[in-house]
């Protein structure tokens, strides 16, 4: 029998795991746009799978959901068993995000023609949509029997295993997060790319990168429980470490003579005597100024005879600018 602990607070602490997850990579590759497993699948799986595919608002993505109920991270058996487990109101409400009241549910599955009259949300705003969440409702109990029996079968299949042992790349994402010297919060908006409108107190944040998810981010969340999930493609860039690398370039320009030199070489390559008659200070104060520009990058040097010339390098200015407002406000 399968045991898995169940981490989270009980004394208030805050507790931070990085771990990879067998349960998170089923889900990320169910999600993906790859449907090589359909051909091991057997025909009930596949019968479902397409009336799956007909709702064109359904995501496997939505079984990352059920993370919240179904702490079970390493075991993708136990994993469906928990959830196999909830109750038909459970079941819906972490199955659409918890975004439908669960009183409303209740009150759906006792009565499913209420639907007809209910305010529209994003999941039944057409009659057609009304009409095939009434059908949902009215056939709950054969439908998750359906799709964990579709699951289980997936699981079961020599593709995703075989394609499991590859994931272990992620294990490098992992050892690459954990060095980022940040505040739980703060790391997980770093890794999503974006402050959180809706925070809690988290007593739980699991930090889990995915071979499967690519590139993607994806934050599951209660006011107790943050969840990142990561691609292991993500981009992950250490804004403390870019921060610094800006700064250096920045405080080259923050001089109005090394403003003023740059001026005047974007127009003409100049030597240093010629750019201190411009400015009308000293050569030592110009060569001073040239040597921080030059290390910076925004000028280049090139000797001709026994004098030397400046010009400015415009492709690495425009490239610092652009860096600079990505780092600030990233698209």
């Amino acid at each position: 029998m399968a045991i898995e602990w169940d981490n989270r607070s009980k004394t208030g602490e805050v507790v931070v795991e990085h771990f990879h997850s067998p349960v998170v990579e089923f889900i990320s590759f169910l999600s993906s746009s790859e449907r090589n497993f359909v051909k091991e699948l057997n025909t009930n799986s596949v019968e479902f799978l397409s009336l799956w595919e007909s709702r064109a608002d359904w995501n496997f993505t939505f079984l990352f959901n059920f993370l919240l109920p179904c702490p079970y991270f390493h075991d993708i058996e136990l994993f469906l068993q928990k959830v196999s487990t909830l109750s038909e109101a459970e079941f819906l409400y972490h199955f659409f995000g918890e975004s439908i009241p669960a009183q409303l549910l209740e009150e759906l599955i006792e009565e499913p023609g209420k639907l007809m009259n209910t305010d529209d949300t994003i999941w039944w705003e057409t009659d057609e949509q009304k009409s095939s969440m009434k059908k949902l409702f009215k056939t709950l109990p054969e439908f998750r029997e359906k799709f964990l029996s579709f699951l289980l079968d997936v699981f079961q299949s020599r593709i995703f295993n075989a394609e499991l042992e590859v994931s272990k790349v992620a294990q490098d994402s992992i050892k690459k997060v954990q060095t980022m010297e940040m505040e739980p919060l703060a790391l997980a908006q770093y890794i999503m790319g974006k402050t959180f409108r809706r925070t809690s107190l988290y007593q739980m944040y699991y930090f889990i990168p995915s071979y499967f998810f690519s590139a993607n981010r994806i934050r599951i969340f209660d006011s107790k429980t943050c969840i990142i999930i990561y691609g292991v493609d993500a981009p992950l860039i250490d804004f403390k470490q870019k921060s610094a690398e800006l700064e250096l370039q920045l405080k080259a320009l923050s001089d109005r003579n090394r403003i003023l030199i740059l001026r005047m070489l974007a127009r003409n390559k100049e030597y240093g005597a010629k750019i201190a008659e411009y400015l009308g200070i000293t050569t030592a104060t110009v060569s001073h100024h040239l040597e921080l520009l030059k290390k910076a990058g925004f000028v280049q040097e090139e000797k001709v005879g026994t004098i030397k010339y400046f010009s400015y390098n415009q492709k690495h200015t425009e490239c610092t600018l652009a860096d600079l407002q990505k780092f600030i406000a990233p698209q």
